[in-house]
């Protein structure tokens, strides 16, 4: 008899916690405030839509263009700063260094391009599209560890507006050249 009685007193004990807990609201809401339920749905949509990642690479596996642009240079989505300075920026991208490259070559204009190792450095570069005066950019794309790529955009100054002609620059090594003998 007692052991019956003892599971009667925890069975409503556990009927008062359930109730209890089940959020019963001792005051009722004003007009124009949402009801619990209400709240609840409103709030799985903002998660929802929040934690839908960002695409980095489309179907065919090439990375996507962020609307980051550093010089000119339109970055992939992904790219995370990881130092900045005046004239130079530098970018860390967790993507295979093939995928980056396959980014970055047709962007890049320049007739001077160095392989180091698996990855490549594009000298003195303009950006395809980009204005009509474009700066100049040494982009220089290498691999960090198996997939994380190394992005290092170095902006450089422009020409001096007045540039000696090449008839003047001759001249002026032929001086140099005989002051030498």
């Amino acid at each position: 008899m007692l052991t019956t009685a003892w599971m009667r007193g925890l069975t409503a004990i556990g009927l008062g916690l359930v109730l209890g807990v089940s959020g019963c609201r001792s005051e009722r809401p004003e007009r124009g405030e949402p009801v619990r339920g209400d709240e609840t749905e409103a709030s799985a949509k903002v998660v929802e839509t929040s934690k839908q990642p960002v695409r980095r690479f489309d179907p065919q596996g090439n990375l996507l263009p962020s609307d980051d642009y550093v010089a000119g240079v339109r970055l992939p989505r992904g790219c995370e700063i990881f130092r900045d300075e005046e004239l130079q920026h530098v970018y860390r991208i967790r993507a295979p260094i093939d995928r980056v490259l396959a980014y970055f070559g047709p962007m890049m204009i320049t007739g001077n391009v160095e392989r180091r190792g698996k990855g490549a450095v594009y000298k003195r570069a303009s950006v395809r599209g980009a204005e009509v005066n474009p700066t100049k950019v040494d982009v220089a794309i290498l691999e960090v560890g198996s997939n994380l790529t190394r992005i290092s955009i170095t902006e450089l100054p422009p020409p001096p507006e007045h540039a000696p002609s090449p008839d003047q620059t001759r001249a002026a090594a032929r001086d140099a050249f005989r002051m030498l003998d």
